[in-house]
């Protein structure tokens, strides 16, 4: 012990050099995980302001008459229940429903009604998974009598907010026999997209307009984690409701499978090289720090020491200098990732402490490793030959 705490503390430029490569290595090492980790659950927000990653609809003929293709509102328990088995990820149910568009007080010089498609919808879950929406003037629920139209449909009938609208059936006979379904409008929305042609009223409203009672259209569910993670959640979808069809969104799916999986390939890989240059490093300074020690080894041979007595103490040198190296660069490696996240991102993130014991045992393995090969040397040296200068 007392040869391997001097070995550690005598002052020389190899040991110095070795060590300032593993402090950076485990700097470099700890900081791109810390910032992969970061990164993927900032994306993982990210993609989740797109929307729901996964539908819920009606399988194709399993229901019949004016209530084709619809689910019955008897999903929602078993769907609640394994909303907490999974960990609780939102869902909004819709109802989709083509209905005539009125404004109470329309100007003559536009025209009479404009066909939408009426979304009887939770408005305030809706939100939770499209926070990217804009509504003015932020609004986030619908009370009854109430109502969210889009940009395109309300610069049509040029609509305003607390405009009074009737909401009628597109068919001539249906709307013939019931009132219309009239509300106020609350908030005007824009998304680019299809939104923007429709209006947003209470679920429970429109189901009682069109006698739609206890149905939906679909439910929308919005998935965190990566690819896999939704993989595995959309197959548990399908085995918990066998009478439903389960269909992810391929699109943001595979989108956000595909960049998470480049963030990481390109961090594990840098990470890689890293490490490999990092023992390369180490290499080179413990084969020195050896050829240094010729004539130490030699007297230690001279003096009864084993070869194996030599190899652990140039081993456990280097593991000595490799848990300094580790340990040191891990903070250093925080501080990095922590600089790099608020300048690349525009995010603080939180340290992953699961790196740390990571980090040291890989610096300490390079730095074992990197050694065996100047440890062979050691063995090599002959006392009589090194002791007369030969």
């Amino acid at each position: 012990m007392r040869l391997w705490f001097r070995a550690l503390t005598v002052k020389r430029a190899q040991a110095g050099l070795a060590l300032a490569a593993l402090l950076v290595g485990a700097a470099l090492a700890a900081a791109l995980l810390n910032l992969h980790g970061g990164v993927r659950r900032q994306m993982t927000r990210e993609f989740r302001a797109y929307g729901a990653n996964v539908v819920l609809a009606a399988r194709a003929g399993a229901t019949a008459g004016p209530e084709v293709n619809l689910l019955s509102g008897e999903i929602f328990t078993p769907l609640a229940e394994w909303r907490e088995r999974a960990g609780g990820p939102a869902f909004a149910p819709l109802l989709h429903v083509v209905m005539r568009l009125r404004a109470a007080e329309a100007d003559p010089r536009l025209p009479e009604f404009q066909n939408v498609v009426a979304v009887g919808t939770d408005f305030q879950a809706l939100r939770r998974m499209y926070p990217n929406w804009r509504v003015a003037p932020g609004t986030t629920s619908l009370p009854e009598g109430e109502c969210v139209v889009g940009a395109h449909v309300a610069s049509q009938l040029r609509l305003k907010m607390g405009d009074a609208l009737a909401l009628e059936s597109a068919e001539a006979n249906a709307a013939a026999q019931r009132t219309p379904l009239r509300c106020r409008v609350s908030g005007l929305l824009s998304t680019g997209a299809a939104e923007e042609d429709q209006v947003f009223v209470p679920l429970a409203a429109l189901q009682r307009h069109t006698g739609l009672e206890g149905k939906i259209s679909v439910v929308e569910i919005s998935l965190p984690g990566e690819a896999a993670e939704i993989k595995w959640h959309v197959e548990d979808l399908a085995r918990s409701f066998p009478s439903v069809d389960v269909r992810p969104v391929r699109a943001i799916v595979e989108s956000q499978g595909r960049v998470l999986g480049t963030i990481r390939w390109l961090l594990i890989s840098l990470t890689g090289l890293i490490l490999v240059i990092v023992g390369l490093c180490v290499m080179a300074a413990m084969t020195a720090i050896v050829l240094e020690r010729r004539k130490d080894v030699a007297v230690m041979k001279a003096l009864g020491a084993t070869d194996a007595l030599v190899m652990r103490l140039l081993l456990s040198e280097a593991a000595g200098l490799g848990l300094i190296g580790g340990l040191a660069g891990f903070g250093l490696g925080l501080l990095l990732a922590r600089a790099l996240g608020r300048s690349l991102f525009g995010v603080i993130l939180s340290p992953s402490w699961w790196t740390l014991p990571g980090i040291g045992l890989v610096s300490i393995l390079i730095a074992v490793l990197a050694t065996a090969f100047p440890v062979g040397a050691a063995r090599a040296v002959q006392p009589a030959g090194v002791l007369k200068g030969d």
